[in-house]
Parts: C-alpha cells; sequence; structure tokens
C-alpha cells in the first residue's frame, strides 16, 4: 500500500504536489508511517527480550559479577545481625525479570526498615574492618551535612556523586568502582496518609538539606522534624514508603501497603536465594507500571562505567585485570 502510494504521488502534476493541503497530507502520512515502523520494531525487539536470557557482557558484566560477590557478605552481615532486608527498584526487576540484573544496571537497591537501618549504619561499617581481605577496599558514604569545599577530601563515592548531598547509606568497591545504595523506609500513621503527602515530603526533603547546609539544622535534628511532619513511626502500620532521608526527592514517595512487603518472601538473583517483597508483583507494579515485565521505552545510563574508564586512564587491558583480580 506505502508502495502504491509513493508511486501515484510521484506522477501528481507539481501544481498538485506542491499544494498546501496535498503537502500537508503527504507529511501526516510519513509521520504515521514512522511511528508504526517503531512501534513494530518495538514489538521485536519486546518478543526476543522476553523469549530469550539476555545478559550483559564486558565490563558491563564485570561489574554486575563482582556487585553479586559483595552482594553475598552483604546479605552474610544483616544475617549475623538479625537485620531484614529486600531487594527493591531494579534489583527486584531484575530478579523478577531476569533472576539476575537488568541487562544495563551496574548498582544494586536494597531496603531496609528506618530501625533496622539505624542499626545497619553502625554494624556495616564494623564487621566490613573484620574481614581483612575487603576492609582497605571498601568506601562508605553516610553523608550528615554538604560538602564543604568538593572535590577536596572527596571519597569514590563522593566523585561518582559529583558532590551531592545524598541522604541515604551508600558503600562501593574503590577500584573497580561498583556500589550499593541501601533506602530506609517507614511506617506512616493512617492520619499522615493525606492525598498533599508525595508534595509535601519532597518539600521537606529540599528544606532538610537546605537547613543542614547553613547550618540551623544538624542531620539528627532535621530528621526528627521532618519524621514528625510526615506522621511516620516505629510502630507497625498499614502503610509504607520511603524515609526522608531514603531517594533523591524526584523518584520517592511511593506508597506501599505493608502487606505488600511482609512477610518477606525470597528470588533468585544470580543464582543467590534473597529477600523480596511478599507480593513482587503489586510491588514492582507501583512502581513501574503494569508493563513492568516488558522491555522499556526508556531507560537511565548510571554511567558508572565512565567512571570506571577514567580509574585507570581508559586502558581495557587494565580494567579487565582489576575486575579479574577484584572478583577472585
Amino acid at each position: 500500500m506505502v508502495f502504491i502510494l509513493s508511486k501515484l504521488y510521484q506522477i501528481l502534476p507539481e501544481r498538485i504536489k506542491n499544494h498546501k493541503i496535498v503537502i500537508e497530507s503527504v507529511q501526516r502520512f510519513n509521520n504515521n508511517n514512522k511511528f508504526k515502523e517503531i512501534e513494530t520494531h518495538y514489538m521485536m525487539l519486546d518478543l526476543i527480550f522476553n523469549s530469550c536470557e539476555i545478559k550483559a557482557t564486558g565490563t558491563m558484566r564485570d561489574k554486575q559479577l563482582l556487585i553479586t560477590e559483595l552482594l553475598k557478605v552483604f546479605d552474610y552481615i544483616c544475617k549475623k545481625n538479625n537485620i531484614e532486608y529486600w531487594m527493591d527498584y531494579g534489583t527486584l526487576l531484575g530478579a523478577t525479570r531476569h533472576k539476575g540484573f537488568v541487562p544495563w544496571d551496574d548498582d544494586l537497591d536494597l531496603s531496609m526498615m528506618k530501625e533496622d537501618y539505624n542499626r545497619f549504619i553502625n554494624i556495616f561499617p564494623e564487621e566490613i574492618e573484620k574481614i581483612d581481605e575487603l576492609k582497605d577496599k571498601i568506601v562508605i558514604s553516610k553523608l550528615t551535612k554538604p560538602h564543604e569545599n568538593y572535590p577536596e577530601g572527596s571519597n569514590e563515592i563522593d566523585l561518582m556523586n559529583h558532590g551531592m548531598f545524598n541522604l541515604f547509606f551508600q558503600f562501593a568497591y574503590k577500584k573497580p568502582f561498583v556500589h550499593f545504595d541501601i533506602i530506609p523506609k517507614e511506617y506512616i500513621l493512617d492520619e499522615g496518609l493525606t492525598p498533599t503527602r508525595n508534595d509535601m515530603q519532597t518539600k521537606l526533603q529540599v528544606e532538610l538539606r537546605d537547613k543542614i547546609a547553613t547550618g540551623e539544622w544538624t542531620f539528627d535534628e532535621g530528621m526528627e522534624i521532618q519524621r514528625q511532619k510526615m506522621k511516620f513511626t516505629y510502630e507497625k502500620t498499614e502503610h509504607i514508603s520511603d524515609s526522608i532521608d531514603g531517594l533523591h526527592n524526584n523518584i520517592h514517595n511511593r506508597i506501599f501497603e505493608t502487606k505488600t512487603v511482609f512477610p518477606l518472601d525470597t528470588k533468585i538473583f544470580e543464582g543467590v536465594e534473597l529477600p523480596c517483597p511478599h507480593e513482587s508483583n503489586t510491588y514492582l507494579s507501583l512502581i513501574y507500571g503494569p508493563e513492568y515485565m516488558h522491555i522499556p521505552r526508556i531507560t537511565h545510563d548510571h554511567i558508572t562505567t565512565d567512571f570506571i574508564k577514567g580509574q585507570y586512564d581508559d586502558n581495557q587491558k587494565a580494567i579487565d585485570k582489576g575486575f579479574k583480580e577484584a572478583i577472585s
């Protein structure tokens, strides 16, 4: 049909070809046809995506394998100290859709309730110090105030984040660089479930950063003030969301029913059995929408590959050697 219409258009007199209505019609037809072609390509990619076991290769896969080894250490420390956590965001999506990493993902997202989180941020550094093979290779970031003279005195996580005042706990293997995000969650009192809650939490997180930066609040003072405004509680309630010191203000605020999360279940992730929400499908639908099992139309680039290239002066042989030594 497209071929026939194209031939007909070519034999039209110039005065008709150049008529405004004809030009607009041709442009509209071409645009519609391009959209259909793009959609067909997407459907084909989605079929491959859901029918084949797709894994990353090269440096991306090396990053994932190193993270998996560190994940085993993290899991051991949490179990040893009775700290409950679960796979979240892209990590949970990968476990559900790929039984491992999303092919283009290069970090780990793990969540825990605030009470466990407060214990974890003190216990984890102490436990790492006991592991001779790791203690000098792991860097930890739990900022309580913004950098004063960035990049002076910054560690690898600070440099990777370009000096951003991240509120949640992160740790990383220094070189080659791979990192984990540990996200605190909190129970919400029923009176805090208002229509304006999400907008309010975004504003309160910005206010928290600003007032800590000016010295008006310490981190602990500001956290307690904002927690009370958000009606967070340590007592178990029927709803959970990211804490004030959770993810960045533009991507947090999702509210989950507690029964969606607890009691925790397990899923296989890169051959390791790990905790996950009780109703992972419901949980993921709330984050990514009902089509989360399909190939996304938009993905986010975490850009740590470029950071690693910088660590090794863009020498691929040195990068490969660094990963081999780290994984072994």
